[in-house]
């Protein structure tokens, strides 16, 4: 009986320790990886902002020109072309160059404030030439004032129909405005009227 027992001892033993073993064994090798997983969506692009309000125009730039201040001649050289008197006052304009000539423009404005107001209004401009009519006595006459310009320089001019000058009033008063090309474009583009002082005035900001 003794023997019966030990071997039952024994067998709950082994039994004991394989169950144990069985329950705290070794990790077993690592698996394979598994699939990647499928892509997720794509993100929606959020909407653009609005477009800020456009912004004042500038205000138009002087495009290189150049203008004199109001000039008054002292003095009118007298001379004679085919029986016509001639009074020339030459104005120095160093500014008026070659490239000027060629591709740009020079206006001269008169404010002939040597007259009497009812033949020319006191601080009227108008370019040159200008063509004057008036009655002296019973003959009517014709007084016309250009300017020549040349390389550096302006030369105002007066003609009288009837001769009828044997001076010049020295309150006339002339300035010239030097537009280069690239302003003339301009002028054309803005629709300013280069005859209109006023207009041109107010473009190229003259200061009187």
């Amino acid at each position: 009986m003794k023997k019966i027992n030990y071997l039952l001892l024994l067998s709950t033993v082994v039994m004991l320790f394989a169950a144990s073993c069985g329950k705290n064994g070794a990790p077993g090798p690592q698996g394979s990886t598994g699939p990647t997983g499928p892509t997720g969506p794509t993100g929606t692009i959020g909407p653009a902002g609005a477009i800020g309000p456009t912004g004042a125009t500038g205000a138009t730039g002087t495009a290189n020109v150049m203008y004199s201040a109001w000039i008054t001649p002292a003095t009118y050289a007298k001379t004679t072309v085919f029986g016509s008197f001639h009074f020339d006052a030459n104005i120095a304009a160093t500014k008026i160059t070659q490239d000027i000539l060629d591709k740009g423009a020079v206006i001269v404005y008169g404010k002939l404030d040597g007259y009497v107001t009812t033949i020319w209004p006191t601080n009227q401009v108008s370019p040159l030439p200008i063509v004057i009519t008036y009655m002296d006595g019973s003959s009517a006459d014709i007084d016309t004032w250009s300017a020549n310009v040349t390389l550096g320089n302006i030369e105002i001019d007066l003609v009288s129909s009837l001769n009828a000058y044997g001076s010049i009033s020295n309150a006339h008063q002339f300035r010239y405005v030097i537009i280069p090309g690239g302003g003339l474009v301009a002028a054309a583009r803005l629709h300013i009227n280069l005859k209109d002082y006023n207009q041109v005035k107010q473009a190229f900001n003259l200061q009187d």
